[in-house]
């Protein structure tokens, strides 16, 4: 591809009068096209295996933000001891570097409620978590409710992608707290941000353990920890669940490793996944056969960055045991998942963050392997609302918290547009040498 070709041709390892030419990636060629296209991207990066991971993995974005002490100091003007100790506990603030979103009332709303926090990874580099705590919108037409204790709720620690920070982030963080009566602990990834480092595949490891090491040295009880994974992001969060203490974990837009998201056709030989085999990562689908949590697979049919087949057999190899009924939109893709269809997304997670919450989860998960209905079918042919009340659902609650908040803000001045998490820019279709269209199965 001329992508790869202008690769070779302008690195300063290559002699610069070699041109690369690769034949049309027919059908029964597209895998060696594929591979090959790798092994001289490869070589452009001077054989190194982590240089190659990055090359087609990481686009960390100019930073959207900055960490800033906050001016006031430390419990000044603080309401109550409560206020104190919280003001003692977090003295930075995130200040947003985008104008869009410095104006954004949501954004606004998401830097005032949450705690900036730093961790220092395994590798030693310093790294930013917000930590994003709201009041939930009450829900009119309802007579119940006990409201959840502070230190009883579900903490979904979020593991953005590869094309975003969690400045840009930030909104998502206050939208699913404020819906779904969550806390959210956003981490940041070595490199992004205002983190230290260099971004890798090991990084981003060590990341994620350091803020989950947080949360466990913070006082928060491996039962109300999620881990959610978004893009890139299910990588390290598959890791984090497969090999600690969780309460369960959610995968949205997931890959089933960093080289299979480039095999054109992934039933077929000399596919890059297996020639290659050696500098994979992120085995996202060697990791989900290690969780021993309940775990939901979100993937839109239409996704052109990670192909759809990717979360249809991610979902099939979580253990039976942990398999909980999981949201395929046929219209969704990779960074319209929740725009598509706000309602469908907030209830699947609303429904799974409270089973996990009320040690019903199980039960669940149970009746739906019972089910003669297959998973694909199950998730394609009925709606969000209808597949809400067959598992016990309020199919009501999160319409309405979107569409009814009680305390006078209308959800059009809190809603945040979905970030572009994955990728635009067609780097993976290239190395495929075209479309991807294999089969879900």
């Amino acid at each position: 591809p001329p992508y790869l070709a202008k690769l070779v041709h302008s690195s300063h390892r290559v002699c610069a009068c070699v041109q690369v030419t690769f034949p049309p990636s027919t059908k029964m060629g597209a895998n060696c096209v594929a591979s090959a296209s790798i092994g001289v991207l490869w070589c452009c990066k001077g054989c190194n295996a982590e240089k190659l991971r990055t090359a087609f993995t990481f686009v960390p974005p100019s930073s959207t933000y900055a960490i800033e002490d906050k001016q006031d100091g430390p419990g000044a003007g603080s309401s109550s001891a409560e206020d104190s100790q919280r003001e003692k506990r977090t003295c930075h603030r995130i200040v947003y570097r985008l104008r869009t979103l410095a104006n954004s009332e949501v954004y606004r709303r998401a830097a005032e409620s949450a705690e900036v926090h730093f961790v220092r990874n395994k590798s030693g580099n310093k790294l930013p978590l917000v930590w994003v705590k709201t009041s939930p919108h009450r829900r009119p037409g309802s007579e119940e409710k006990e409201e959840v204790p502070e230190d009883e709720r579900i903490v979904l620690l979020h593991c953005h992608g590869n094309a975003a920070d969690i400045g840009m982030m930030m909104g998502s963080y206050y939208e699913m707290s404020k819906v779904l009566g969550i806390q959210v602990l956003g981490a940041e990834y070595s490199g992004y941000g205002t983190a230290e480092g260099k971004p890798s595949a090991g990084s981003t490891q060590e990341d994620i353990e350091a803020a989950y090491d947080f949360l466990i040295a913070s006082g928060v009880s491996p039962n109300r920890i999620v881990v959610y994974g978004q893009s890139v992001g299910t990588g390290p969060a598959s890791r984090v669940a497969a090999s600690r203490e969780v309460r369960g974990l959610v995968l949205h837009s997931a890959m089933l490793s960093g080289i299979k998201v480039i095999d054109p056709l992934p039933n077929k030989t000399c596919r890059p996944s297996c020639v290659w085999r050696c500098f994979d990562f992120y085995p996202t689908d060697q990791n989900i056969k290690k969780v021993q949590s309940p775990t939901l697979v979100m993937h839109g049919q239409q996704d052109d960055i990670i192909p759809f087949y990717h979360g249809y057999r991610l979902h099939k190899a979580v253990p039976k045991e942990h398999r909980w009924p999981p949201y395929f939109p046929e219209g969704g893709g990779h960074n319209d998942l929740v725009e598509m269809d706000m309602h469908g997304y907030f209830s699947t997670l609303d429904t799974f963050l409270t089973a996990l919450r009320k040690n019903t989860a199980e039960a669940t998960i149970e009746k739906y392997i019972l089910s003669s209905i297959p998973p694909q079918e199950a998730s394609m042919s009925e709606g969000p609302r209808e597949r809400l009340v067959q598992e016990g659902g309020d199919s009501s609650a999160v319409e309405m918290a979107i569409t009814n908040p009680q305390d006078a803000e209308r959800a059009e001045n809190w809603h945040a547009p979905e970030p572009r998490v994955g990728p635009d820019d067609g780097r993976y279709d290239k190395l495929r040498g075209g479309p991807a269209a294999p089969s879900s199965k």
